[in-house]
């Protein structure tokens, strides 16, 4: 039997164009669900000015971090194509081999993606990444996108 992992992140960017720089005072949340037979555990996360793909990595190391059994099998569920293209089409390998560098200059996220490749080689077998379509049917994927909305709804409006 695997183990399911379902992760999501996201931000709520003030930014006054989309895909405008994060702020520091813009919420950010990560939520990670663990699934095995019968049991379910919901992990999840707030702070304050993460990205969106900052939080997305985040999701899965704090998924896998959980998980207890690296010898049972993993299967990582995911709506970001950033995680999962890093991850099965191992972009990872040559930023590691130009000493985390993409084009001469530094990797966006280099410390998060060095935690997660190290998460992955805790397990016997790697965990399988499976890309999923965000706010659609899918009920897991749903539900994490819920803990992290309700993670950002319980930080106070502004960072003490």
């Amino acid at each position: 039997m695997n183990i399911q992992l379902y992760t999501d992140g996201g931000n709520r960017n003030t930014g006054n164009v989309k895909g405008g720089s994060v702020r520091p005072t813009d919420k950010s949340a990560w939520a990670a669900l663990l699934l095995y037979g019968e049991h379910k555990k919901m992990l999840a996360g707030a702070d304050y000015g993460r990205t969106n793909n900052y939080m997305e990595i985040t999701a899965v190391i704090k998924g896998l971090t959980a998980i207890k059994r690296p010898d049972l099998p993993v299967d990582v569920y995911s709506d970001s194509a950033y995680v999962i293209n890093t991850i099965n089409e191992r972009w990872w390998v040559n930023w590691q081999k130009n000493g985390w560098k993409k084009k001469g200059k530094p990797v966006i996220n280099a410390a998060l993606w060095q935690a997660l490749i190290a998460q992955i080689a805790r397990f016997d077998q790697p965990p399988v990444f499976h890309k999923v379509k965000g706010h659609a049917t899918n009920q897991h994927n749903n539900e994490v996108d819920a803990a992290l909305n309700a993670a950002m709804d319980k930080l106070p409006s502004r960072p003490h």
